[in-house]
């Protein structure tokens, strides 16, 4: 049988153990639940970016198709100006014409030019036009990848591993205890022996 200071050795090494293995299971359930919120304050920052990034790009996007429709309605406006300039000065050489008494070739050749001038301007009319769509189109793009690049600048928390509980070093600690006062029980007994 051990002597009472040796079961009380072991034991008292039997609850370290117990008490370490439960420190490390508090510490690791610590550290889970610090992570957990570090997760979720990470999805929140990450969905509140997303939204101020995709916000800000409709709001450029609107902004630039709005553009782009005032400047279809000037290139319109201005057609519309051309073309009413172009009557008016017609109007004038043939009443110019009809009251001098002149005509033939060379009267239809300078209504063919207001005519020819009137399609180069509606010529270069469309195609800035073209070139603001193009443009507006490209702006758009950009401010897509914009905010894409914006939305994409915050990564997903990804936790660190925990490190597992560590039942083997208590135990064998314990046992390493409980060992040694055996071993101090067992020579104390031999000791004991040999002086009687």
């Amino acid at each position: 049988m051990c002597e009472p200071v040796s079961l009380t050795l072991a034991g008292v090494a039997l609850a370290s153990a117990a008490t370490s293995v439960i420190g490390q299971n508090q510490q690791r359930q610590a550290q889970k639940g610090y992570q957990n919120e570090l997760r979720i304050a990470n999805e929140a920052q990450m969905d509140e970016n997303r939204s101020i990034a995709t916000t800000a790009y409709l709001d450029q996007a609107a902004q630039a198709n709005n553009n782009l429709a005032q400047e279809r309605e000037a290139s319109a406006v201005a057609g519309q100006d051309y073309s009413t300039q172009r009557h008016k000065a017609q109007g004038e050489v043939n009443a110019a014409a009809a009251e001098s008494g002149v005509g033939g070739l060379a009267l239809d050749g300078l209504l063919a030019d207001f005519h020819r001038q009137e399609g180069m301007f509606r010529g270069h009319n469309d195609q800035n036009l073209i070139f603001k769509q193009q443009q507006t189109a490209t702006a758009i793009k950009g401010e897509q990848t914009q905010a894409a690049a914006r939305i994409a600048q915050i990564k997903p928390y990804i936790p660190a591993p925990l490190a597992p509980v560590d039942y083997i070093g208590p135990a064998l600690s314990a046992v390493g205890t409980g060992l040694g006062a055996y071993g101090n029980y067992s020579n104390a007994q031999t000791a004991a022996v040999k002086k009687v």
